[in-house]
């Protein structure tokens, strides 16, 4: 049972997951464009062997994943944070003494550690812990850390590179992350409600027949055997393509296209501004209306988003595409984590979560390669734009397929509901 009186500890969970996705992720997977070109064209290299690094910083975490998700059972989760975060800073700073290609090529290693140890694996974990009820608006409020990090850093970073070049930029970063988030994990970080006495919120409403530390839902190697599991895991990937693929060209795309540069960066923090409100909305959807309805509107809304970005050089399209991008890019952050619980349970989740961000990785991976090989294709980001469009049906048909074959404990799990599964 929860202590009487005070604030929810749980919610102070929540506030630092927020912090980790706002000066964590978001600096590693939103803010890559930012230094595209002012990089390649100090170095001399080209865009697409610089974007390599992504390749290698995602692969690394999608290794890195399933890895992190067994640890977390294992290490304290003060240690265990503290090390990837670590990780993450390093990387940065590293990348502020780059002089060469290898370099980069060498800090997306640890970059990628941090992106899947200490990031997304982590706070789903914690939100799906400390959060029975309302764990759908929880998740949305946590990873929407992501947009509110990219809003505020997005034109900080851009200034920086400006005015003091983007050696300064990444060290900053770097020194940033070490100051705001480990003293935040050392002090109040804590894996599960029972590590404090306390029982997740909702418990009580949603797990009267059970014991207190029953968990529901299929074990890891169960749900390895379910073809929902697998075509989760494939709906992610090609999510991750779709998402990833204009994260990491949409400033050269906006300038290409005739976009000048300060809109460009406007429309990058907007966009990233836009993504707190959807994320906080897909949670609450999620809650409300079920799996195959909320699927429906993040796809729909990736696909109209692509429409606008046709035009994006004008300011009404552009602003739009920012809307509606926001609401598409949660296919690949609040999905999967309420997705793996939804369908399979809470039994040996972070271990389940961490295969299923094994994939979320992979279609961050490849993203690069597919996107470069598309536009290589007639040097035009026009056909990729469509492609992506191919893409995102793709996507919703796998989800759906996903969600129709989930394991029958979960059968009732889509339905609209006050209090989350």
């Amino acid at each position: 049972m929860n202590k009487k009186g005070g604030i929810f500890y749980g919610w102070w969970i929540l506030a630092a997951g927020f912090m980790i996705m706002t000066f964590l992720y978001a600096p590693i997977a939103n803010l890559v464009s930012l230094f595209t070109k002012p990089v390649t064209e100090e170095l001399g290299i080209g865009r697409a062997e610089f974007t390599m690094y992504y390749t290698i910083m995602a692969t690394t975490a999608m290794i890195t994943a399933p890895i992190a998700g067994r640890l977390m059972k294992k290490l304290d989760i003060r240690v265990y944070m503290t090390l990837f975060t670590v990780l993450g800073a390093g990387a940065y700073i590293g990348f502020s003494f780059s002089t060469a290609l290898i370099h980069f090529l060498i800090f997306a290693v640890p970059m990628g550690m941090a992106l899947a140890g200490a990031g997304m694996i982590p706070v789903s974990v914690l939100i799906t812990n400390w959060f029975h009820a309302k764990r759908g608006l929880s998740l949305g409020i946590a990873l929407s850390g992501t947009g509110f990090g990219s809003m505020i850093l997005s034109p900080l970073v851009t200034w920086m590179i400006t005015d003091y070049g983007w050696r300064t930029a990444y060290l900053a970063i770097g020194i940033l992350i070490l100051v705001v988030l480990i003293p935040l994990i050392v002090f109040v970080i804590k894996l599960s409600p029972a590590d404090k006495g306390l029982s997740p919120l909702g418990e009580e409403k949603t797990s009267n027949s059970l014991p207190n530390k029953e968990l529901v839902g299929l074990n890891q190697k169960e749900a390895y055997k379910t073809v929902s599991f697998w075509v989760l895991c494939l709906g992610i990937v090609v999510g991750g393509i779709v998402v990833n693929s204009m994260i990491i060209n949409l400033v050269p795309y906006l300038t290409d296209i005739g976009t000048p540069a300060q809109q460009a960066a406007l429309l990058l923090s907007l966009a990233s501004a836009m993504v707190i409100v959807a994320k906080l909305l897909v949670g609450r959807l999620y809650d409300k209306i079920g799996l195959i309805k909320t699927l429906v509107f993040i796809v729909a809304s990736d696909i109209i988003c692509f429409l606008f970005l046709m035009k994006g050089n004008l300011l009404v399209p552009g602003i739009l595409y920012t809307v509606f991008s926001a609401l598409g890019s949660t296919a690949v952050t609040v999905t999967p984590a309420y997705l793996t619980a939804a369908l399979f349970g809470e039994k040996e989740y972070s271990a389940k979560y961490g295969t299923v961000s094994l994939f979320t990785s992979l279609g961050a991976a490849i993203a690069p390669i597919v996107s470069g090989l598309i536009y290589n294709i007639n040097h035009s980001y026009g056909l990729l734009i469509k492609m992506l469009i191919v893409f995102a049906v793709v996507e919703f048909v796998l989800f759906f397929v996903a969600v129709k074959t989930k394991p029958k404990f979960a059968l009732n799990s889509d339905i609209p509901r006050k209090e989350a599964v």
